[in-house]
């Protein structure tokens, strides 16, 4: 798998357990303001809210634990190919322009990583709010 292929998989990942987090809090307002729930039933629905909020932050983890370690590995890439120019082995100009290119994508991963740095703070915001509300 590439490396961008997995990142946006753990993005899709993060997005649809931080999805199915606010879709159980809203079906837990909608439980409890609609009856009297079995006392049960709530403490279930809790567990399964909390449950579905730590697997979200935790893929946050992953995700900004991934592109990390994609952004060094674009710049070690980078450097070979300045080691490579420098030397004078193949194509100079392809070596630059590659090195370049991997310096981009080391910037772009960075960025995704602190996008979701921003993501996992913002769950972990959310879920601390329903914790005072509830």
């Amino acid at each position: 798998m590439e490396p961008q292929d997995a990142a946006d998989a753990a993005a899709a990942r993060a997005q649809a357990a931080g999805r199915r987090t606010r879709e159980i809090a809203e079906r837990l307002t909608r439980l409890a303001e609609g009856h009297a729930p079995n006392p049960a039933d709530l403490q279930a629905a809790q567990e399964r809210a909390d449950e579905a909020q730590d697997r979200a932050e935790r893929s946050l983890d992953r995700a900004v634990v991934g592109h990390e370690r994609a952004a060094v590995s674009h710049e070690r890439t980078a450097a070979v190919h300045d080691e490579a120019r420098l030397r004078g082995l193949g194509d100079a100009a392809q070596h630059a322009q590659r090195a370049e290119q991997h310096r981009l994508d080391a910037a772009a991963d960075r960025q995704e990583a602190a996008l979701d740095r921003a993501r996992r703070e913002a769950a972990q915001y959310h879920g601390r709010a329903e914790e005072e509300r509830g």
